[in-house]
């Protein structure tokens, strides 16, 4: 029972294994497939719902209607974003035994930075480049690769015509000018080849196109990574809440409180105080003859109106 529980304990702290890699058979399939049935539709979804929501939100934003409909089709490119780019990273060969979604970094935003910041339209300026992408994917994953599976058949299709009294291959213009002497079912081989060089033509076709697409998918999450973390770096200017760290700190000699009731409750004057027998100055001495003061008008208070006199 104890060991069963280790055993428990052991299965559920280990990662899940990995998959097994599909191979370069397998990856050139599900590249194909990929490129057949998911790339066209979810590009066109894609696509039309974020320019549609996009033009549908600017043109109601004076009624404040657009503002959360803008909202939205940012997050809802966003969510069809990052289905395109996990399945992209499944078909790449370091990502092909990996599972997990891929970060992507988006949001949150206000509704100033949907006037303010580019941010918010990064997936929309994905599924508009993408678009034209997607379509030479689709072709080239059609003349390639289908046509080439499709002729790969075509000794099949003679002999399932022919036996319900269908010919083919037997009037064409291009076999009876290269190959006049060949029967039907020895030209059908013929197709067979062919539809195996466009198989072996659409390889690398396809993969350079996967990886120009992952290529062109990590760009944008380093440019949108970037974007993001000069959005999140700190201010270099201290915030209203703290300028004190804009200031030299008091000295420590110098107590941040003072007691009210204390004796020395008020700070020292800058200047010494009045001392009624001190000597007076030079400059407001009587007894000096340079002095410029009239005698005879001087005043010894504002108060008294007698002139001093000797």
């Amino acid at each position: 029972m104890l060991k069963e529980q280790i055993n428990m304990n052991h299965a559920r702290t280990n990662a899940p294994a990995a998959l097994p890699s599909p191979g370069l058979l397998g990856r050139y399939i599900e590249r194909t497939l990929y490129m057949l049935f998911i790339t066209l539709p979810l590009t066109i979804v894609g696509f039309v719902l974020s320019v549609t929501l996009t033009a549908l939100g600017f043109g109601l934003t004076p009624l404040l209607i657009g503002l959360p409909i803008l909202k939205a089709a940012a997050y809802v490119s966003h969510l069809l974003m990052l289905a395109d780019v996990y399945r992209t990273r499944r078909l790449m060969p370091t990502t092909a035994n990996g599972s997990a979604l891929p970060s992507v970094p988006f949001g949150p935003f206000t509704y100033r930075d949907m006037f303010t910041s580019s941010a918010p339209y990064v997936p929309l300026m994905y599924w508009v480049f993408k678009l034209p992408a997607a379509i030479v994917q689709f072709t080239a994953a059609v003349v390639f690769p289908l046509s080439g599976a499709a002729m790969l058949l075509t000794p099949v299709v003679y002999l399932v015509l022919d036996r319900f009294g269908i010919p083919i291959l037997q009037d064409d213009i291009v076999f009876d000018t290269l190959f006049p002497n060949l029967e039907p079912l020895q030209r059908s081989y013929i197709g067979t080849g062919v539809g195996a060089l466009f198989i072996l033509i659409g390889w690398p076709i396809i993969a350079r196109l996967t990886i120009a697409q992952a290529a062109r998918i990590e760009a944008l999450l380093q440019h949108t990574s970037q974007r993001t973390a000069s959005r999140q770096q700190p201010n270099s200017q201290p915030e209203a809440g703290d300028r004190s760290s804009s200031y030299e700190s008091p000295s420590a000699s110098v107590p941040s409180y003072r007691p009210l009731d204390s004796a020395d409750a008020f700070d020292p004057l800058p200047f010494e105080p009045f001392d009624p027998e001190a000597p007076a100055p030079a400059a407001l001495s009587l007894d000096k003859e340079e002095s410029n003061l009239d005698r005879t008008v001087a005043r010894m208070s504002h108060l008294d109106t007698k002139p001093v006199t000797q």
